[in-house]
């Protein structure tokens, strides 16, 4: 990182946190001037501050990649040439053929790391706002990615000072102060279990168990949200003895423990990470046999059906290294996204690794900073020189490391594919390597992927395996697994499984539900809860639907016993055969079974999703179906009701 420490006070002050300007004097001027910076000029100052002199070839190419060598050098000139003239001296300097930047600029970013170095935490509290912020890269992918890995590492830094603080403070005994600087760290952080324990801590320690309980829901929430994992052994053990009232005051000083909460708002900490794998004993036989076979997985799952834990608590119970790299969203837009992030974590895992320089400069032509030279760009003939540099990262850095777990494999690039079925192909071979661990949202895959896993199965390298519903029988195990505060788990099992279809997320946030309400412990009602949790995981799976299909379903949640195919050709006004290739995408989503939805919590997210109009519409044209086929008024009067037109009820 540049100083700007030499010699004389800087004259220009540059903002890259929270936008990117200079501040300063014009030479010759008497006013302060404030210039706003654009998208390259910004990189450009960020890039020589963040990483010190940098040759101007590579500046160019990180600039303009898509330009001849020559035009992006020319390029560089000008925009240097319009600095120049915009501050009236000299703000990026030549060294020795290097560019470097002036110390007679500040930076705001350099003074964050040297505030955090010093110790001076408070300084770098202050320092608020995002690397660049409001400027947009995604045009200028190599560039974009740096820009987002400075971005995570100033996080870092100032992640890393509210943490230190936060833990002098609570070692001092200031707990309240330890608690507000906890609380800006996780909103910084919100997936760092440490600072998600010490916040349980403080709170026991200041008497209030139903707010330590409390902070340890959000923790799993937060890291379902970010990372898609359930909270460590520790985080639970200390939940447990929280509930239990064995984490107390940490300090004489701490006022005495409040009175305990209401039994019905405290939720037993099994409710938090049901202890039992139900129903998973055939899947995890299917793991255990394609891990002593050395074949990758492919795990399909809905949203909420624990492959994610299924595949985390596997690994944990072999004991094994492993690694974490996420499919995100947009990822399919950007060549090798997903495969840069496990290049960068894989060098991260052994930054000395001497990889052959030909491989350096191959990987450098995605992962920028293995080289200061500009990396050679070839079009498809090159990708065998490419993927073969990825073999000679692997053998470097991936020593020990027993699995890579991906998940989330619907977001992820092709080409990223590519590069695991080459790599799986040359594992084939009888080279050493981790195995593949993937887990994927059912129906999710675009059709090309799923193209390719189903050739990696078919060659033997991969086994594609499916996280299926819980039966009434396994929901009963699940129940019972979480204590006897569930109450009769053969009673409730039935009503569970036809409201949730099995789904293990769905039973335990209906259970929550029931248990937070006071429901659980008096008579059950007749219709269940819908959990603010599930209803958008149930939102985003109607919205996978075409809108035929979506209009089908909203016909069968309003005509209920009354749906026919007949009645969707009249009320809809599409052929028979269109029906017919409407309801079977139903099917294959796992949308209907036989003539109604899976589970209870689908049919009401269809009614909840459907605007009151369109309700009032189906209503309306059902009763006029029905009434053509003289039905009797009783089953055509509720429909007018919901319709609006309460006089044809009656």
């Amino acid at each position: 990182m540049s100083s700007s420490g030499e010699g004389a006070a800087p004259r220009w002050r540059l903002e890259l946190l929270g936008g990117a300007a200079l501040q300063g004097v014009a030479a010759g001027g008497a006013e302060a001037v404030r210039l706003p910076l654009d998208l390259r000029p910004a990189a450009l100052l960020a890039l020589l501050t963040l990483e010190g002199p940098q040759p101007r070839a590579r500046l160019a190419s990180l600039l303009w990649p898509a330009s001849p060598e020559t035009t992006a050098r020319n390029n560089l000139r000008q925009l240097l040439r319009r600095l120049r003239q915009a501050a009236g001296e000299e703000l990026v300097e030549d060294v020795e053929g290097r560019l470097r930047l002036s110390p007679q600029v500040a930076v705001d970013a350099a003074e964050l790391e040297l505030h955090a170095t010093a110790g001076r935490y408070a300084d770098v509290a202050r320092q608020e706002g995002e690397l660049l912020w409001g400027l947009d890269y995604d045009a200028l992918p190599e560039l974009g990615d740096w820009v987002h890995a400075q971005r995570e590492h100033l996080r870092g830094v100032r992640a890393g000072a509210l943490e230190q603080e936060a833990a002098r403070l609570e070692r001092a005994g200031a707990l309240h102060p330890a608690l507000e600087w906890n609380a800006r760290l996780l909103e910084l952080a919100p997936a760092q279990e440490a600072a998600h324990r010490r916040s349980m801590r403080l709170h026991a320690a200041l008497g209030d168990r139903a707010a330590a309980l409390r902070a340890f829901d959000r923790c799993r929430l937060a890291l379902q949200r970010e990372l898609d994992l359930e909270p460590s052994e520790e985080t639970r053990a200390l939940a447990r003895d929280i509930e239990r009232g064995r984490a107390g005051r940490s300090d004489p000083g701490a006022p005495a423990a409040a009175p305990a909460a209401p039994r019905a708002a405290l939720l037993p900490t099994a409710i938090l990470r049901p202890p039992v794998l139900a129903g998973r004993a055939r899947v995890w036989a299917q793991l255990n046999a394609a891990w002593e076979a050395r074949q990758s997985v492919f795990l399909y799952g809905e949203p909420g059906s624990g492959k994610t834990r299924l595949l985390t608590e596997f690994l944990a119970s072999r004991g094994e290294d492993t690694l974490l790299v996420p499919g995100r969203p947009g990822d399919a837009l950007v060549p090798y996204s997903t495969s840069v992030r496990l290049w960068r974590k894989l060098l991260a895992r052994r930054p000395g690794a001497a990889l052959p320089s030909w491989a350096r400069r191959e990987l450098a032509q995605l992962v920028p900073e293995l080289s200061e030279e500009v990396p050679s760009r070839g079009g498809e003939t090159d990708k065998a020189r490419l993927f073969e540099s990825l073999v000679e990262l692997m053998r470097h850095t991936a020593d020990g490391l027993g699995a890579i777990v991906t998940d989330d494999l619907q977001y992820i690039d092709t080409s990223s594919m590519e590069t695991a079925g080459y790599l799986l192909a040359r594992q084939a071979e009888g080279m050493e390597l981790p195995r593949f661990m993937t887990g994927i949202r059912s129906h999710e895959l675009a059709p090309e992927m799923e193209a390719q896993v189903q050739r990696l199965v078919d060659a033997g390298l991969a086994v594609r395996l499916h996280v299926e519903p819980l039966t009434a029988e396994e929901v009963v195990e699940m129940v019972r697994g979480l204590g006897p505060a569930f109450g009769d788990a053969d009673a409730l099992a039935p009503l569970l499984t036809r409201h949730t279809g099995g789904n293990p997320l769905f039973v335990v946030e209906t259970l929550k539900s029931l248990m937070e309400s006071g429901e659980l412990s008096a008579r059950l009602p007749e219709r269940l809860p819908l959990s603010s949790r599930v209803e958008p995981v149930l939102s985003r799976r109607l919205k996978r639907l075409s809108l035929p299909a979506l209009q089908l379903a909203r016909l069968v949640a309003v005509a209920k016993d009354d749906f026919s195919p007949e009645l969707a050709e009249e009320v809809l006004g599409v052929a028979p055969l269109d029906v017919a290739g409407y309801w079977q995408e139903l099917l294959d989503g796992q949308f209907m079974r036989e003539r109604w939805f899976t589970h209870d919590l689908l049919y009401e997210a269809v009614l909840r999703e459907m605007p009151a109009p369109v309700r009032r519409w189906f209503h309306r044209r059902v009763a006029e179906a029905l009434e053509a086929r003289a039905l009797p008024p009783s089953r055509i009067a509720p429909h007018w009701h919901e319709a609006g037109e309460v006089e044809r009820a009656h």
